[in-house]
């Protein structure tokens, strides 16, 4: 056990005995991962009924860990729907020239590996798609050679 456990502090592969990194929402933070595009459903079911949903495309960022924010369920019973925490966080970009600007960033960034920094937010909403996401004020992708190690 004591070596199974070692293995998982050592690992860069996330483990099953790992918790979910708490992040702040009061402020922004950056977060390395994977920058992708997602498929997705929208309105009426969010995915309850596929035939009849709206196919959504959206920005994400792919974690290597799992992250949350501090989250209290209305029931416990919900709790995996509204506390969960999550490996894929959607991505939105402001609604202005930055935020065109920020977007043409990230098409070019798409599939690399990037450092996104923005304020995270529990969903409230399905339509925020993942159980937390990231307005984004920057993007820029990781120079192995300068870079920290993705937590």
């Amino acid at each position: 056990m004591l070596i199974a456990l070692a293995f998982c502090v050592a690992s860069v592969v996330p483990c099953a005995a790992q918790k979910p990194r708490l992040e702040p929402t009061d402020r922004a933070v950056a977060l390395a991962g994977t920058l992708s595009i997602e498929r997705g459903y929208g309105p009426p079911g969010y995915g309850e009924d596929k035939r009849t949903d709206a196919r959504l495309s959206y920005w994400a960022l792919k974690l290597t860990f799992e992250v949350t924010t501090d989250c209290t369920a209305q029931t416990p019973d919900l709790w995996s729907i509204q506390c969960s925490p999550t490996h894929l966080l959607r991505l939105f970009f402001p609604v202005n020239p930055e935020g065109n600007e920020l977007i043409e960033k990230a098409r070019s960034l798409r599939g690399r590996k990037v450092l996104a920094t923005g304020i995270l937010h529990r969903r409230s909403a399905m339509a925020e798609t993942t159980p937390v996401y990231m307005d984004v004020v920057n993007i820029s992708m990781i120079n192995h050679d300068k870079a920290p190690p993705v937590q």
